[in-house]
């Protein structure tokens, strides 16, 4: 696995990306209000104080090139979504994200599960209506990429309704969630971790 650190001060994020043999691969995003740029493994960034980089990483136990896999495959490789993922295959919507149609997907971190109530995840997996719909909320029809991110206001999600994109304090957000791991790419689209859960309302 790839070993990523990160150095925080006066808001300023600076990250060095070193790839180890056995990680598919990682990369930071440096993203700035009117440019983005994706820097490669065995990168040093120096940023100013407008600016924030945050560091996405794929892995797995083979070498495989980023975007090689689809995006629920990719999502179930990734080490800080095992929650998400298994509540994807509850709801029968892992078929969607591992087809060839084109797919954004928002997905909360294990830590943004962690903080919703037990007796909240155990509504949820007993209503597979409800779940469904709220992990619709999550996904958007589409590949829409860093830059993307950057320019857009709002996105209807697979639910039927908008949700909306900020960027504040060098740091993009949906529905007031911060994206905490942006652009991870996948054959089908993209995937990004927020740091909350889209749709409960002790999350908004």
């Amino acid at each position: 696995m790839g070993a990523i650190r990160k150095f925080a001060a006066a808001g300023v994020i600076a990250g060095c990306v070193v790839a180890v043999p056995g990680s598919t691969w990682a990369q930071g995003t440096v993203v700035r209000r009117d440019t983005v740029v994706t820097v490669h493994q065995d990168t040093v960034v120096h940023t100013k104080q407008d600016t924030s980089v945050v560091t996405t990483t794929v892995s797995s136990n083979t070498t495989t090139n980023a975007g090689d896999a689809s995006v629920g495959t990719t999502l179930s490789r990734m080490p800080n979504y095992k929650i998400m993922t298994a509540l994807l295959n509850e709801a029968h919507l892992m078929p969607s994200l591992r087809g060839a149609a084109p797919m954004t997907l928002f997905a909360p971190t294990d830590d943004a599960w962690a903080k919703l109530s037990p007796s909240d995840m155990a509504a949820l997996k007993a209503d597979t209506v409800r779940l469904r719909n709220l992990l619709l909320n999550m996904m958007v029809s589409g590949k829409i990429d860093t830059r993307e991110i950057l320019k857009l206001k709002t996105a209807t999600n697979m639910q039927g309704s908008r949700i909306r994109f900020t960027y504040a304090n060098g740091m993009p957000k949906v529905n007031d969630q911060p994206i905490v791991q942006p652009g991870v790419m996948a054959s089908n689209g993209f995937i990004y971790g927020i740091s909350g859960v889209i749709g409960m309302s002790d999350n908004q």
